[in-house]
């Protein structure tokens, strides 16, 4: 039954939005609703969990490209500040401050990096995913991991 792999799903979706408690509600409920609808008759069977977290997945994809074309309707500018020289030291922070620093990307930032480095998804994957050309996807993957040293960097310790 779902209700048995709820657990597991909220979790997917909550790396996938970077702890986003609202947006994994709401794809969560959306990943409910493909479920009824599969079964227009009510009858309930038995659902497996790579399938649900399949719909959680295509339920994310679906948020991002609406998101994508608002944005692109809006004209926002997503130039990233000028970063000349950025440490590579990788520091551990706690899963609170992980949340923290993702949030202060622009969405569409953090979407891209969730779907790479959560999913695994493949840059041409990703391009095709937020309507861009692999080279522009590339460029958002760079200033993305850009913005979140240069947060990272002016974490107190």
């Amino acid at each position: 039954m779902v209700a048995a792999h709820a657990a597991g799903v909220h979790r997917f979706l909550s790396r996938l939005t970077g702890g986003d408690a609202t947006l994994t509600e709401d794809l969560l409920q959306d990943v409910f609703v493909t479920v009824l609808r599969r079964e227009p008759e009510g009858r309930t069977q038995e659902v497996e969990l790579p399938w649900l977290l399949t719909v959680a997945r295509s339920r994310f994809i679906d948020h991002v490209r609406s998101a994508s074309s608002r944005a692109k309707r809006e004209t926002l500018d997503a130039r990233g500040r000028d970063a000349s020289s950025l440490s590579a030291d990788a520091r551990v922070v706690s899963d609170e401050q992980a949340r923290w620093m993702l949030a202060q990307l622009p969405e569409v930032e953090r979407w891209a990096l969730a779907l790479a480095v959560v999913d695994g998804m493949s840059i041409e994957d990703l391009a095709s995913v937020l309507g861009r050309s692999t080279q522009a996807t590339h460029s958002l993957l760079a200033r993305a991991r850009r913005r979140l040293r240069l947060i990272m960097e002016g974490q107190p310790q």
